[in-house]
């Protein structure tokens, strides 16, 4: 008969992965990418060193793993906060404002993951072209909307909502070289006037 595991030992194995994912994310914001090792994650996380490589295989993988479950936070932020909005810019400014606001309470790993590893892992390259991607089809949903409503006129919307995108992704990753401006809070406003100016927009957001 095969072993099936009771719920007390699954939830037993999901409180030692979370453990697991909450020591390495200090552990690399303090350290960063290179300068982590497994052995002191599974310090940080009281456990074996042993015990990680039960649920991941390598430090890489963990990365990976961890990356992952920020930029689903972010996801989930936005989603939050688009539920809230009133109409369509109110939605491109709620996106905007969750995708920077999460980054910018995880400085120092954002800087690990977009600074320290986005050019030279490949794994981390793809998860980073993943995010943009799925931001981008947000606000392109978005800017479709506008158009038919005629709140803005006719645009190539790809060609926008990737535009759209990177300029925040450019001011983030300012931020993150120069720590300039000292808080991203200071720049949300002005910025997304400016996006929502580009593609069209006259009124100003409700």
């Amino acid at each position: 008969m095969a072993y099936r595991k009771t719920d007390k030992v699954g939830k037993k194995l999901e409180a030692k992965l979370q453990a697991i994912m909450q020591a390495a994310q200090t552990v690399f914001a303090e350290h960063g990418y290179h300068g982590t090792s497994i052995k002191e994650i599974a310090r940080k996380a009281g456990l074996a060193t042993g015990t990680i490589y039960l649920y991941l295989r390598n430090k890489e993988a963990l990365f990976a793993a961890l990356v992952d479950e920020i930029y689903e936070m972010v996801l989930s932020k936005i989603a939050e906060r688009r539920k809230e909005a009133q109409d369509v810019q109110g939605k491109l400014r709620a996106s905007m404002e969750a995708a920077i606001d999460t980054l910018g309470q995880n400085r120092a790993l954002a800087k690990v993951i977009l600074l320290q590893t986005a050019n030279s892992n490949q794994a981390v390259s793809e998860q980073l072209a993943d995010l943009l991607g799925r931001l981008a089809e947000l606000v392109e949903e978005d800017i479709k909307e506008s158009i038919e409503t005629s709140q803005i006129a006719p645009l190539d919307s790809r060609i926008a909502a990737t535009a759209f995108v990177g300029t925040f992704y450019n001011v983030v990753l300012t931020w993150l070289r120069e720590d300039s401006p000292s808080s991203l809070a200071e720049v949300i406003g002005p910025l997304v006037e400016y996006n929502l100016r580009g593609l069209g927009f006259t009124s100003p957001p409700s």
